[in-house]
Parts: C-alpha cells; structure tokens; sequence
C-alpha cells in the first residue's frame, strides 16, 4: 500500500527546523541562518518497515516559519496536518517554554490531536536545558516521543522524520 501524508515542523525561529529538513530531504547541512518566509512544501518518499512488510509513504511536509509576522497565515498552513515535529533549540531553554506556552497549544487549536514528536535540537551545542525538564515537558504534553536530534551531525535526523510518518499512518 502506498500512503500519502501531511506532515509539520514547527517551533520557534532558528530552533533549526529548516536544516533537519533539509538534512532529511537533501543530506545537506548549512550552518547559514536564513529565516523561513511562511512556510517551504517538499514532498519526499520513504520506506518503513512494518509489520514483517515495507509500507511505501509520500510525505507531503511543511516547514513552518517560526516569526510571530506568520501567526495569521498558520492556521492554513496546518490544514489537513496528520502528524507534526515540534523542535526546541537545547542551547536556548525558551523556545521550549514557548513550545508549551504557543507551539503545542496552538497545533491542538488547528489541528486537534494528532501524533507529534518533541525534537530537541541541536545536541551538538551546549545545552541550556536539561533531559530532564524535555523529557517532563514531552510526557506534560503528551509527546508520542521526545528525540534529540542535530542536523550537523545527522543524529535522528531520519529517525524523527520516519518515526512521526509511521505515527500518522497508525503502523
């Protein structure tokens, strides 16, 4: 069976959402910043392993500008979402107090509940918040799972993007 997907990342400007997709996408890692203007579509095929089968999914995914000049365009760029990456940046603490004061909430608003992974970004740097207090507000805000991720040094880069498609497909 082939399925086909809508699939988010959202969180606050310069978490790095923009370079785990591109890293997942393309295999290429810019240490440039450059913001987002409204959202960036790609479409991208996987392969998952199920249930002693490989399952064929077509990603249709959105990344989502962070900036608030954004917040009156978002509701339509999550229409028909099945499944998001929420991504706070580790070496700054408040874009994940932002994540449970706006990004969660505001997914919950236009999509309702849908399957979602906190991605905690950036592990390559120096964190300024602890497993700890990402793994309570991935339980608080019932995360299907919380991941650490770089897409500098691809750790869960695949793993994330793979594991929140299986989600939405219910395998």
């Amino acid at each position: 069976m082939h399925y086909k997907i809508k699939l988010i990342i959202i969180g606050e400007a310069g978490v790095g959402k923009t370079s785990l997709v591109k890293k997942f996408i393309s295999g290429q890692f810019s240490g440039d910043y450059r913001a987002s203007i409204g959202t960036n579509m790609f479409i991208k095929e996987i392969e998952v392993y199920s249930n002693d089968k490989i399952e064929k999914i077509s990603i249709n995914l959105w990344d989502i500008a962070g900036q608030e000049r954004w917040i009156k365009m978002r509701n339509i760029y999550y229409t028909g979402t099945q499944a998001a990456l929420i991504v706070g940046d580790l070496s700054r603490k408040r874009t994940f107090e932002q994540i449970e004061k706006f990004w969660y909430p505001d997914l919950i608003k236009h999509c309702g509940r849908i399957p979602f992974i906190l991605v905690a970004n950036k592990t390559d740097l120096n964190h300024e918040i602890s497993e700890k207090e990402v793994e309570f507000l991935g339980k608080e805000l019932d995360a299907v799972s919380v991941l650490y991720a770089s897409a500098k040094t691809v750790k869960n880069v695949e793993k994330a993007f793979k594991s929140i498609s299986k989600q939405a497909i219910h395998l």
